[in-house]
């Protein structure tokens, strides 16, 4: 008997779809329905996707739990390739390009990141504190499962030393292009409850080609480990 709740699984890539949805597809979860869409990749097409999938439901204001599956990049030593991590609390973090320089930008504050002083750093954290995800937390494997906050940027990630420095000054474990948009749509505007999953695809070493190399083979992973990951908030509802 299903209870009413509606699962909308927001993947970036082609790639991330295929494996979420075929995997979620051949689950069987007796407390909830599921559906997997592709929002593209990037801020843009995650925020105009999952406003979009969450209008188009008619219900899903009342009911409805947004998540979101997706690679990430390492920003910290302890993770490796094919961590996934589970997350309810993200901070937005964007670049945009002055004068041949890369400047950060919030909209309160920016510096040149080659030269960071973290006191002009505005730190826009977005947490879900819904009862729902805070019990997933507590009940999901500790021992199959990475727990921090994602980094949300508009570029990808490189370099070890500056991801180090990201991952520090900001206190994330990753980076990604899309997870904190996730929790702007659906906590801040609609008080929904979210949260994301996360499979490390690149790690402090690797370049944007060495991501494109080991891609597909990470979102198998992925795939797998959000249903596991769904079966255990399935135990709860």
């Amino acid at each position: 008997m299903k209870s009413g709740r509606e699962i909308l699984i927001l993947t970036p890539t082609p790639n991330e779809y295929r494996s979420v949805s075929q995997h979620v597809g051949r689950a069987s979860f007796k407390n909830f329905t599921s559906d997997v869409v592709e929002c593209g990749p990037g801020k843009i097409s995650a925020t105009f996707t999952a406003t979009k999938e969450i209008m188009a439901r008619k219900n899903f204001s009342e009911r409805g739990i947004l998540v979101g599956a997706g690679t990430c990049g390492s920003l910290s030593l302890e993770l490796v390739g094919g961590d996934v991590i589970v997350s309810s609390s993200g901070l937005i973090s964007d670049w945009r390009m002055e004068d041949g320089q890369s400047v950060k930008v919030s909209p309160y504050a920016w510096f040149d990141y080659r030269e960071p002083d973290t006191y002009q750093v505005e730190r826009m954290v977005l947490e879900c504190r819904d009862t729902l995800v805070t019990d997933l937390m507590k009940n999901i494997p500790h021992s199959d499962f990475r727990f921090g906050r994602m980094l949300t940027s508009d570029v990808f990630v490189s370099g070890k030393d500056y991801k180090l420095y990201l991952g520090r000054t900001f206190g994330c474990l990753a980076c990604d292009m899309e997870s904190a948009v996730f929790g702007y749509v659906a906590g801040q505007l609609l008080n929904l409850p979210w949260f994301n999953f996360r499979v490390v695809a690149d790690t402090l070493e690797d370049s944007l080609s060495s991501y494109f190399a080991m891609e597909k083979d990470m979102t198998e992973i992925l795939g797998r480990k959000v249903v596991e990951g769904l079966k255990v908030l399935d135990s709860i509802l």
